[in-house]
């Protein structure tokens, strides 16, 4: 659940946890204190302090061999050199652009040639689908109901109370001006509110689109000829 809100995978979510006391023990103020601490040590990385490991890699990558299969090689001593490095942190090196230890243009040698590495989320996807379904939008009203020049074009509308605690539901004749005005006196809920525009329909002719907020999400609209 955390890792889904946050936007970060469950496993980077146990490892902050983890090295910070576990679940019994960690508060976030320590765990800020601790990486901030850690942040300002000057520190080495793997390849600045080997400089024959930095060597291999950049060969290797160089000669368009994967991180993935470096890492392999490495742990593996495939090629006489046994390393215990995760194809992560080559890649790390590698977008760091030369400030890791290897130098800049290595991005060359990979697949897909990327200068920046592309932003994983790993929370829920986007829905790709308005949420609202299917539903006629202003955008989409006849030029007659734009030219004001028929009666019977509605605009619904829904009107606030302080604090949330009222609500009204108004409709809005575009020729005539006219205005229905219905209260929702059990609240804005879909249900109340379909009921009191439905209550206004029966003395209208025609609605063509209306402002279409949650409130009213669970019905696809009410059209009468």
């Amino acid at each position: 659940m955390i890792a889904g809100r946050l936007g970060r995978h469950r496993a980077t979510i146990n490892a902050e946890i983890n090295r910070n006391g576990g679940r019994a023990r960690y508060t976030a103020t320590a765990a800020q204190t601790r990486a901030d601490s850690s942040r300002a040590r000057p520190k080495a990385t793997g390849f600045d302090s080997d400089p024959v490991l930095a060597a291999h890699v950049t060969e290797r990558l160089e000669a368009k061999d994967s991180p993935m299969t470096i890492s392999i090689e490495l742990a593996r001593g495939t090629h006489g050199l046994v390393a215990s490095l995760s194809h992560e942190c080559i890649y790390q090196a590698i977008y760091a652009h030369g400030r890791r230890g290897l130098r800049a243009g290595l991005h060359e040698g990979l697949h897909r040639r990327r200068r920046c590495r592309k932003h994983r989320v790993f929370g829920p996807p986007a829905p790709k689908k308005s949420p609202l379904g299917l539903f006629n939008p202003i955008s989409l009203r006849p030029s007659v109901a734009l030219e004001r020049g028929e009666v019977g074009h509605l605009e619904g509308d829904l009107i606030i109370g302080a604090a949330n605690a009222s609500a009204l539901v108004t409709l809005f004749d575009r020729a005539s001006r006219y205005l229905w005005v219905a209260d929702l006196p059990d609240g804005y809920h879909a249900d109340g509110t379909l009921a009191a525009v439905c209550e206004i329909l029966d003395r209208s002719q025609t609605v063509t689109a209306s402002s279409r907020p949650r409130h009213v999400d669970d019905h696809p609209g009410p059209t009468v000829d």
